[in-house]
């Protein structure tokens, strides 16, 4: 079983792995969450600053939070929005460009 929240969205913000311990977390069964974009748990408030953030990483290569203990603004199912301390990590392609990120939670 997995013990740490984890999730892998695409170059889109589009998720592509939600593994159990997320579901517990979130409240979103993965077939709930696979295919939806990061919105889900994204709270509406930190939208913005989020897809200008991932957009950026995305088309760089690079984010300034990548591999560093980061409160993230989570928003559960039920609606509870709370920090989760997590990593993220950029996937990138052979030549180096991204093509999606992951963020394992504490």
């Amino acid at each position: 079983m997995h013990k740490h929240p984890a999730l892998i969205a695409d170059a889109d913000g589009v998720i592509v792995f939600w593994n159990a311990a997320a579901e517990r977390a979130f409240g979103h069964g993965a077939a709930a969450a696979l295919g939806q974009t990061l919105d889900l748990i994204v709270p509406a408030d930190f939208r913005e600053a989020h897809w200008r953030g991932f957009r950026a990483a995305m088309q760089s290569g690079h984010a300034e939070v990548e591999g560093q203990a980061t409160p993230f603004p989570a928003q559960q199912a039920d609606g509870v929005i709370a920090e989760r301390p997590g990593r993220l990590t950029l996937l990138r392609a052979p030549d180096g460009g991204a093509i999606g990120a992951m963020v394992v939670f504490d």
